[in-house]
C-alpha cells in the first residue's frame, strides 16, 4: 500500500509488523549462522538454563521432529551440547556451550539495532506502550489456552525475551522508563 490508509485489521496489521521484524531479525542473524527460529532456542537456554528437547520444543512451539534437526544443527555449530539427564536416562538435558553464550550475546546486540530500526517511528513512551498491549494480548490468549500449554507458551515468552532484549540494548540516548518484569505487572 502506499501512502493512502492503511487497513484496520489488526490481523494484517500484526502480520506486516511481524514480517517486518523477521527480516529484520533476519539480516542480523545470517551473518552469525543463525536463523530466527535457531535464535529462540539459543535464547530460550539462556533464559531458562538446561531443559529437555520436549521442554524446549514445547517452549518454542516448535514440531519435536524439526525440533532435532535444529539442535542437530546447532550441535554441529558448537552452540549448545546434551548431556544425560540426571532425572531420567531416556532424555538429555540441552545446554549451551560457551561458545553458544557467545554467539546469543552477540546476536542479542544485533537484534536490540534492528529494534530500533523497526520502532524508529515510535517515542519511548509508545514503545513501552506497545510492548504492554502486545503482552496482555499474549498474556490472555496464554490464560485461553485456546490450543494448549505447547502452543499457547510461545507469544508470552517472545515477548518476554524481546523486553529482555530491549532492556539489555538500551543506551544512553534512549530515555524508555525502566520496566518490572511482565510476571510483576499483574
Amino acid at each position: 500500500m502506499g501512502k493512502g490508509k492503511r487497513t484496520e485489521r489488526v490481523g494484517q496489521l500484526l502480520v506486516v509488523a511481524a514480517g517486518a521484524a523477521q527480516t529484520l531479525a533476519t539480516e542480523q542473524l545470517e551473518p552469525l549462522g543463525l536463523s530466527p527460529r535457531s535464535w529462540g532456542v539459543l535464547s530460550t537456554l539462556v533464559e531458562s538454563g538446561p531443559l529437555t528437547q520436549i521442554e524446549l520444543a514445547t517452549a518454542t512451539a516448535t514440531d519435536r521432529t524439526a525440533m532435532v534437526y535444529l539442535l542437530d544443527e546447532l550441535q554441529g555449530q558448537g552452540l549448545l551440547q546434551r548431556t544425560p539427564n540426571p532425572e531420567d536416562r531416556r532424555s538429555h538435558l540441552i545446554q549451551l556451550t560457551a561458545r553458544g553464550k557467545e554467539i546469543q550475546l552477540k546476536a542479542a546486540a544485533a537484534l536490540a539495532k534492528q529494534r530500533n530500526t523497526l520502532l524508529e517511528p515510535l517515542d519511548a513512551a509508545e514503545r513501552s506502550q506497545l510492548v504492554d498491549l502486545l503482552t496482555r494480548i499474549a498474556d490472555h490468549w496464554e490464560e485461553l489456552d485456546t490450543f494448549g500449554a505447547a502452543s499457547a507458551a510461545r507469544p508470552a515468552q517472545a515477548l518476554k525475551a524481546q523486553q529482555k532484549l530491549a532492556d539489555a540494548g538500551e543506551d544512553e540516548n534512549t530515555h524508555t522508563p525502566a520496566r518490572k518484569p511482565l510476571s510483576q505487572r499483574r
